[in-house]
């Protein structure tokens, strides 16, 4: 009886190493090229993920049958560092076994806002992955998230970023972040002409589009279609998204955009587009600012500079040249995208005036308390025209065009008067209402904006909102309508009928979208 038993155990023993997946008997080098018998022979998205660079494994999260698997901190190109400061990104250095893809990577170098938290350094260039596919095969939609705080503090690892009701939509959601502020705008004469095309300043940019194309490469083996990738971001954010639309280096990476609170604007705003020329002035006066000769050593002396330096010197030379307080902290001098002939031939609005833009579809949202409440955290009435001009190229361009205003506000703030303020869609967009209620946000954006009581006061019409934002921006990811079956009927916005989605509970769809600020 205990032989029959010894064996038994032996016997399930060795079936159980045996059907164990084969990477955990593979050398380094077999890891690098083979996946599991399961995934090979299903499609099933299975731990550990074959990338380019070699296996990622990630964690899950979320309700049972509502799983998401979320990759943190995947590095999308080389570090930035050293001689590579100022340089295109260049391509990621393969790793051997699996890499743990379980905790965010560092932010990148930033003076650090109060609502901007995490482990800062300059290898920071990786993205977070959020996905709800069962198959590899699946072939779902991709959102990729660009983060706000202008051009200079931010990050793709904070919260309500992070959070899992979006993708549990039905779409693949990927966060990135990227090079900021003068180690990501940077331009000068020395670094202009060390450049194989001869421009320096849009690395920022350079990164966006470099993880556009991580994408086109890796997203299938997350359950992503490579083929339907919206864009979408907010405030700075929908900046970059702006520049993605723009930007010829950008062609084929996305067919829709979603520009939250956002656009690219000269001479206005907290993002104003400026010349090469006047980048490379501006990033002089820096040079000077951080007493480093301006002589054929000058790249040599920027790289060796710690960037904690280069940061306070920046902060420095915004107090000289800013004569108004700055639109949002963190944010000054060096936040700007440069026209270089290059990567931006012309400035945005210029490449939609004609007709240049890239074929997608475009989305376009703002919230009332930016456009008309003078107690407002960031104030930017510019948007309208700004949207009415790229709404106007894309539905020229036989794309779809849609236009949102955001109006709710939650019970208790909206009796004491507030408006809809910047940033106030975001935990609707991303299904994270308790970040509303969140010190953090109360004090960065509600009490600025008139709230006097932390405690907004939700009510289910929120949670409604929520859940019809995130149902409409997940079916315009998949389709680049975002009309959803039982909701109101969202029509394209054009010049004659002028109609846009009021955002509130109930949702409305209103005239008169271009005369919202007179």
């Amino acid at each position: 009886m205990y032989r029959q038993v010894r064996t038994r155990l032996l016997l399930a023993l060795l079936l159980a190493v045996l059907t164990l997946p084969v990477i955990a008997s593979c050398s380094e080098e077999e890891k690098a090229s083979t996946t599991t018998p399961a995934a090979t022979e299903s499609n099933v998205l299975l731990d550990p993920i074959k990338l380019d660079a070699g296996y990622v494994s990630g964690t899950m999260v979320g309700d049972p049958g509502k799983e998401v698997r979320v990759y943190r901190g995947i590095p999308y190109a080389a570090p930035p560092v050293g001689d590579l400061r100022w340089k295109a990104p260049q391509p990621v250095v393969p790793w051997s076994g699996i890499r743990e893809a379980t905790v965010f990577g560092s932010m990148c170098p930033q003076n650090r806002a109060s609502w901007v938290s995490g482990n800062m350094g300059e290898d920071c260039l990786t993205l977070n992955v959020f996905t709800p596919a069962k198959k590899t095969s699946d072939k779902l939609p991709v959102m990729v998230w660009f983060h706000g705080g202008g051009f200079a503090v931010g990050s793709a690892n904070s919260p309500p970023y992070t959070w899992p009701s979006l993708p549990q939509h039905g779409v693949v959601m990927v966060g990135v972040n990227h090079r900021l502020g003068p180690i990501g705008l940077l331009a000068l004469p020395q670094l202009s002409a060390e450049s194989p095309e001869g421009v320096s300043g849009n690395y920022l940019f350079e990164d966006l589009i470099a993880s556009l194309k991580w994408i086109q490469t890796n997203i299938a083996a997350f359950g992503g279609d490579a083929n339907n990738v919206t864009v979408f971001g907010e405030s700075g954010g929908g900046g970059k998204t702006d520049a993605m639309v723009a930007s010829p280096l950008a062609k084929g990476l996305l067919q829709h955009a979603i520009l939250e609170s956002g656009a690219n604007s000269e001479g206005v705003g907290i993002r104003s587009v400026l010349s090469l020329e006047d980048g490379e002035a501006l990033g002089e006066k820096l040079v000077a600012k951080l007493g480093i000769p301006q002589d054929a050593n000058v790249l040599a002396a920027l790289r060796a500079t710690p960037y904690e330096k280069i940061l306070e010197a920046t902060a420095e030379l915004s107090k000289e040249l800013t004569t108004s307080a700055p639109a949002a902290e963190g944010i000054g001098v060096l936040d700007n995208l440069l026209v270089d002939g290059w990567l931006m031939p012309d400035t945005p609005a210029h490449i939609y005036e004609a007709g240049k833009q890239n074929s997608v579809s475009l989305l376009t949202c703002t919230n009332i308390g930016e456009l008309i409440a003078e107690n407002t955290v960031i104030h930017l009435p510019f948007l309208i025209d700004a949207y009415t001009t790229r709404l106007e190229a894309v539905g020229k361009a036989g794309n779809g065009a849609y236009a949102a205003l955001f109006t709710q506000v939650p019970s208790e703030w909206k009796k004491e008067g507030v408006l809809a303020f910047h940033g106030l869609e975001l935990p609707y967009v991303f299904g994270m209402m308790a970040v509303i209620p969140n010190s953090i946000f109360y004090n960065a954006f509600a009490h600025p904006s008139g709230a006097q009581q932390q405690d907004p006061g939700l009510t289910e019409d929120d949670h409604q909102v929520s859940e019809a934002m995130m149902s409409m921006w997940a079916q315009y990811a998949k389709t680049g309508d975002p009309n959803v079956d039982g909701l109101v009927q969202w029509p394209p916005w054009d010049p004659a009928g002028d109609q846009y989605l009021d955002i509130a509970w109930p949702l409305q769809v209103k005239m008169g979208y271009s005369k919202l600020v007179p």
